[in-house]
């Protein structure tokens, strides 16, 4: 038992027991790595000029990466990794808006070349539909790689999805109906909505995802309650412990938690009631030379026609012969 459970007067739930030191490590690890590759969005607004990257440009461009992941149909750590690609850019160099389009599809290309995903630039760039080329492509690759200090094959970064896994196999240590009651492809599809959105993305990875998690908590506990079900109660209430642990061995403050739940509510609310995002993709219809030309001619092909006045029908006898 450690000092703080002492405190509290309550045994430290099994998820943060001895018996479970490798998940212990790989989230001991995966905090370490999060704070030696922290995005310092701060940086963004600092001296910013007319012609720079903001924060509203980015969220756009993160909102284009979602675009791009959902059209390509590639995992979510693409999404994940090529988002902090970007913030870490953005952090470390002051970018003209004109370029962002060309670094966002940049670190999708980074994104996917990490996880062995063959997909043509030629064809990332005519889905994006932008006017860069696969030679501006590969170049600002190879720009990012040595700004990030990547030689030939990205780090190893761990994001937002790699600290909600770990949350998710404590939470399935400490009984495996919790991992079954988490969906994990709707916490990852609503980690990315958070992402997307610069008040949430200030955080770190380990207060975001754990908030995420704790907000679902919080909506099945209604749920349980409002259908009286004791014995799920219960099993929430196990739930909520073992998350008071993580966040204590995250040295996760309540006031960021406090903080970054309420940015979380509001963006999740807004999601949950399918209100239109302010950002996204521009799509334009793209017509070859030949139906182009041919709508030219037909545009001033015009005739008029006469009106046809209506008139009653006169009946005729046929006179017999």
């Amino acid at each position: 038992m450690d000092q703080a459970s002492k405190r509290r007067g309550r045994p430290v739930p099994d998820a943060i027991n001895i018996n479970i030191k490798p998940l212990a490590f790989n989230l001991e690890e995966a905090l370490a790595v999060e704070s030696l590759y922290r995005p310092n969005l701060l940086v963004i607004q600092q001296d910013i000029k007319p012609w720079e990257v903001t924060l509203n440009s980015r969220d756009a461009a993160v909102q284009n990466l979602r675009f791009l992941r959902v059209w390509f149909d590639v995992p979510h750590t693409i999404f994940f990794a090529s988002v902090t690609y970007l913030d870490l850019f953005l952090s470390c160099m002051k970018v003209q808006e004109k370029y962002l389009t060309c670094v966002t599809i940049s670190c999708f290309h980074l994104a996917l070349l990490n996880e062995n995903v063959n997909i043509d630039v030629k064809e990332l760039l005519s889905v994006s539909q932008n006017k860069f080329s696969i030679k501006d492509v590969l170049r600002m690759s190879n720009i990012i790689k040595e700004k990030l200090k990547v030689e030939n094959k990205i780090i190893n970064i761990t994001t937002c999805a790699d600290i909600l896994k770990i949350y998710l196999d404590i939470l399935g240590y400490a009984k495996s109906s919790y991992r079954e009651m988490m969906q994990k492809e709707q916490l990852l599809t609503r980690l990315e909505v958070l992402l997307s959105d610069s008040s949430c993305a200030f955080f770190r990875s380990s207060t975001l995802s754990l908030v995420l998690l704790k907000l679902e908590v919080d909506k099945k506990m209604q749920q349980a309650i409002a259908s009286k079900s004791v014995l799920q109660v219960g099993e929430l209430l196990h739930v909520l412990a073992v998350i008071r642990e993580i966040q204590v061995s995250c040295k996760i403050k309540l006031a960021e938690l406090v903080n970054c739940s309420n940015n979380a509510l509001k963006i999740l609310k807004q999601y949950d009631n399918q209100e239109r995002s302010k950002h996204s993709q521009p799509l334009k219809w793209r017509f070859s030379s030949w139906t182009l030309s041919l709508g030219k001619r037909c545009r001033n092909y015009q005739l008029s026609l006469d009106p046809i006045e209506e008139k009653p029908l006169s009946f005729h006898k046929r006179i017999r012969t």
